[in-house]
């Protein structure tokens, strides 16, 4: 939930990144080229607006894409261990192989077999987002209480009954926690796939940006970035309040 301290301290670390900023700034005595002022990013930003909010579009959609992808198939694969336990045993092994090969060599594979298309780009956002949620909806839809889901069978309840009732209302604070993760790096990763193979958003600007040492333009697009992952984490919160919002209420 969003409480009043959370967003108090959220409010401190944004004043407290632009003051620190400019201390390190002052007595690191660093280069701009290497630690430019925040004025200069700021300039930075708004010279670039257009350049910047056209690749903050790609890269945004990709992300949310990969995303809808991810919880798609997490949600199908999470009910299939659920009916079907027996496809649990022999899809974990598969699971546990795909989630430890390296992103950079799938990467890799990707951009030689399918080049600079989306395909690939969502293909990285779906395995950065498919585990966690999988893994928490798994652990959520079998978090149900058993003695209701007894009750409702007494009761002759169908499977979509005990599903909606009883094991989707006990999975749901898992299923949100997972997005807390998955969310913020469904960004994350769709702006390590642009590293790869892209001509356009935010993971390219990067990529341009080093190569031509504009670090005003690299923090600008890394502060976009971060706002970005941040939002997606709010969102997550905000949502799991309005879901939640009965546990706030006093009793009557």
């Amino acid at each position: 939930m969003i409480s009043l301290r959370s967003l108090l301290a959220y409010a401190v670390m944004l004043v407290s990144i632009p003051a620190l900023w400019l201390l390190l700034v002052r007595f690191s005595h660093l280069p701009a080229v290497v630690l430019p002022p925040p004025d200069k990013v700021g300039a930075a930003l708004w010279r670039d607006a257009p350049l910047l909010w056209d690749n903050t579009r790609v890269t945004v959609f990709e992300a949310l894409l990969g995303y809808a992808w991810a919880n798609a198939l997490a949600l199908a694969l999470a009910l299939m261990y659920l009916y079907f336990p027996i496809s649990e045993a022999f899809l974990t092994p598969w699971m546990v192989v795909i989630k430890n090969v390296p992103f950079v060599t799938v990467a890799s594979i990707l951009l030689i077999t399918l080049g600079d298309t989306l395909t690939p780009k969502i293909i990285v956002v779906v395995l950065v987002s498919f585990f966690p949620i999988l893994a928490n909806l798994v652990k959520g839809l079998g978090a149900a209480d058993p003695v209701l889901l007894d009750r409702l069978k007494v009761l002759n309840a169908s499977r979509w009954q005990l599903f909606a009732k009883v094991r989707w209302p006990a999975a749901l604070p898992y299923y949100l926690a997972a997005h807390e993760i998955a969310f913020t790096g469904s960004i994350i990763g769709a702006i390590v796939a642009e590293w790869f193979f892209s001509r356009q958003g935010l993971g390219y600007l990067i990529v341009n940006a080093t190569v031509e040492y504009r670090t005003d333009r690299l923090y600008a697009v890394t502060l976009i970035a971060s706002l970005l992952a941040i939002a997606a984490y709010l969102l997550c919160k905000a949502t799991e309040f309005w879901l939640f919002r009965w546990k706030t209420r006093p009793p009557a």
